[in-house]
């Protein structure tokens, strides 16, 4: 009996051990891209391009905006299906506004599969175009969900991008899981709307004033990743890819972020 005690006793330090010994820190990069509707600054095409970027850098999540899905010649060009496609990740589409030909919206891709995924309709003016926050649920490593979202606000309103920019921090601020957030929110860091992620949000540039949008005056950042305030997540480092000016009117950023 004694021996069995002394066996049960070893497990249940080694079980404690165990539990109690940090997690590997899990490193997550993340994109965020406005792609011009699926044109470059000539007009044309620039699919093959971002194409180019997102395999240069490998990010594991993608945040895009300004995404079309159009019929032509009988066929539909989903531009977010095609590059998932070459990419080999899954996506989601966030419609935002539909047309005769079509629809606009925000898309996400991931390295993995989408546990659940989300589209909520923001505010809006009478009059302004639609506009969507879209979240997916992913499971990147044992132990880790949390939630990654994307959304594009309304740049012709600044009553509008602060509504929005208000909204997605109220449906997001409480929640259970970790949030990472990919965003075109149309405002530089000292405009309104950016003042509702300065309290519960970590602004991966942290201060750079890199600008994100290339037709603008130098440090128009208007393109954003953010993370949910958490003890367990870290921003690690933040990137403007700002060589290929041609492919869109705003620059892609990455970031890498860290949990455990």
């Amino acid at each position: 009996m004694s021996k069995l005690i002394y066996l049960l006793l070893i497990a249940s330090l080694s079980c404690t051990l165990l539990s109690s010994r940090p997690r590997k820190a899990v490193e997550i990069k993340v994109m965020s891209f406005n792609i011009r509707h699926g044109l470059n600054r000539a007009e044309e095409s620039n699919l093959r391009d971002i194409l180019r970027i997102i395999n240069e850098h490998k990010p594991d999540l993608i945040a895009l905006q300004a995404v079309d899905s159009l019929v032509g010649d009988g066929k539909v060009q989903f531009q977010l299906r095609q590059i998932a496609v070459q990419t080999g990740m899954h996506y989601v589409y966030g419609e935002a506004d539909r047309s005769a030909n079509g629809s606009q919206g925000v898309g996400i891709l991931s390295t993995w599969e989408f546990e659940k995924t989300q589209i909520i309709n923001l505010p809006k003016t009478e009059g302004a175009d639609p506009k969507v926050l879209l979240c997916g649920l992913v499971k990147p490593a044992r132990g880790l969900t949390f939630r990654f979202c994307n959304a594009r606000l309304e740049y012709a309103s600044v009553m509008d991008r602060a509504l929005q920019a208000a909204y997605i921090n109220q449906m997001l601020v409480n929640s259970i899981q970790p949030v990472l957030l990919g965003m075109d929110m149309g405002a530089r860091p000292n405009e309104q709307p950016y003042f509702s992620f300065r309290k519960n949000w970590q602004d991966a540039a942290q201060g750079s004033h890199l600008e994100t949008w290339n037709e603008g005056l130098p440090g128009d950042r208007l393109d954003y990743i953010f993370a949910l305030l958490n003890n367990k997540v870290r921003i690690r480092n933040y990137k403007v890819i700002r060589n290929y000016p041609q492919v869109s009117d705003h620059y892609p950023i990455l970031a890498t972020i860290e949990f455990w």
